[in-house]
């Protein structure tokens, strides 16, 4: 907060109220994470068949310094001057003030609490969204009855060692997809690699500066984040990718002959270069072991204010594999180079013990967070970042997890190759939130 600053900027938001039959109706709020307002509002279905069952009205917020909330223009906004205003408090603040503007904005009023001035309003998101919707409940809980956070890290800190869980996850999800996929990947990235390997089998920007160290956060980014979002229909989401491409990255890793770097190369290519379109590996890139990170911002996400984030308060989620994904750097070196990097970078030093303390950890949400849907999907390696938080039922903390279910995936349109886990949590899901709203 900069109390000597003066001065507005206009953020973007997005709503239907087809379903919605009165003034008393709740409010579905998704908070915007790391990208424009539109791709979260096309990829979360669910919110829209949620809001058709209870009568609701959906609406999205976007995120400051993304998409086009840019408090200084597309230039200034993006200068280490511009980015100073952008931290999750003063994002969380943000939808505070559009929480408390509802009433005045769309004619809403509650139904639960008549007396509060406020709209029934339930938070969602995923990932960090989800991080966000978790947070807005720990941080102003007087002003919503709930949130749902799907695929939401909160407890994903520096100096944890959370990083292994990490690893094991995402592996965990090749080897589910294909007996011994998980084990023959984890060779993979063990084995010893030169940079005469990189220069005479990969495609890179500069091949002159490519380090195997850069190499191999770059595989770890992209085969992880694949795992991510090995949902069972063909999308385009972070990357445009077929249905299930765990399972033909499984094929590509198992077959006999090709060499180990190759087998990693056909693996990656296949989620960073589906298309075709991406004409070499940019392994300077790399913000743990390249040259520096990103500058600038993709169509979909707002590459600068991501790396931004990660440099001041999201140490373990830099964006990595030509921004097609993220992996948290190990403790120790890896870290301090992420340190190193953004002071460069962005003139800003980064607080290792800032977020447990301001956010809290596992220990503090299993005791003291309220009306709160933690929901984590199998094939999601992420989901380790809520493991060790504790249900609580008397504060309505609930700890839900989908068999076979993707990123986020309960928080999409339903279909039909969902698995019956991903099914089953979106019929809780509904059930609680149904509680929270006194509908029948």
């Amino acid at each position: 907060m900069q109390f000597g600053a003066v001065g507005s900027f206009e953020l973007r938001y997005m709503g239907y109220d087809s379903f919605a039959n009165d003034k008393a109706s709740p409010v579905l709020l998704y908070l915007g994470n790391e990208g424009q307002i539109e791709s979260f509002y096309n990829a979360s279905g669910f919110l829209f068949e949620l809001a058709q069952e209870l009568e609701a009205t959906v609406m999205f917020i976007e995120h400051r310094y993304y998409g086009e909330s840019l408090p200084f223009g597309e230039v200034e906004s993006f200068s280490n001057e511009g980015l100073r205003y952008l931290t999750i408090e003063q994002a969380l603040a943000d939808y505070s003030l559009f929480i408390s503007a509802l009433p005045d904005l769309i004619g809403c009023e509650s139904r639960i609490e008549n007396d509060s001035g406020l709209c029934d309003v339930v938070v969602f998101g995923g990932s960090y969204g989800g991080m966000l919707a978790a947070w807005h409940r720990w941080k102003y809980p007087h002003l919503t009855v709930g949130a749902l956070a799907s695929g939401a890290p909160i407890d994903f800190y520096p100096g944890t060692g959370i990083q292994g869980d990490f690893y094991d996850a995402f592996l965990h999800t090749y080897e589910i997809s294909q007996e011994n996929c998980g084990v023959e990947l984890g060779s993979l990235l063990k084995a010893e690699y030169s940079v005469d390997d990189l220069k005479n089998n990969l495609k890179t920007c500069n091949s002159e500066s490519a380090t195997v160290e850069a190499f191999m956060f770059y595989v770890k980014g992209a085969v992880s984040s694949l795992a991510m979002i090995d949902y069972p229909y063909e999308l385009n989401f972070i990357a445009p990718l077929p249905a299930n491409p765990v399972e033909i990255g499984c094929g590509l890793i198992m077959t006999e002959g090709d060499e180990p770097i190759v087998k990693l190369r056909n693996l990656v290519d296949l989620y960073v270069n589906y298309t075709g379109d991406l004409e070499c590996w940019d392994l300077d890139a790399e913000l743990v072991a390249g040259g520096g990170g990103l500058v600038g911002s993709s169509d979909l996400l707002g590459v600068t204010s991501w790396n931004y984030q990660a440099c001041t308060e999201l140490v373990l989620e830099p964006i990595t594999s030509d921004g097609f994904g993220f992996y948290p750097p190990d403790d120790g070196e890896e870290t301090q180079r992420v340190v190193d990097r953004c002071l460069d970078m962005f003139n800003v030093t980064t607080r290792l013990e800032w977020m447990p303390l301001s956010f809290g950890t596992s220990k503090d949400y299993s005791k003291y967070l309220t009306n709160t849907i933690l929901a984590e999907n199998e094939k999601d390696p992420w989901h380790v970042g809520t493991q060790s938080v504790v249900e609580n039922e008397a504060n309505e903390l609930y700890q839900l997890f989908a068999k076979g279910g993707a990123h986020h995936q309960d928080l999409r349109f339903t279909d039909d190759l969902d698995s019956a886990g991903v099914k089953e949590m979106r019929a809780k899901e509904l059930d609680i939130i149904k509680k929270w709203l006194n509908v029948k």
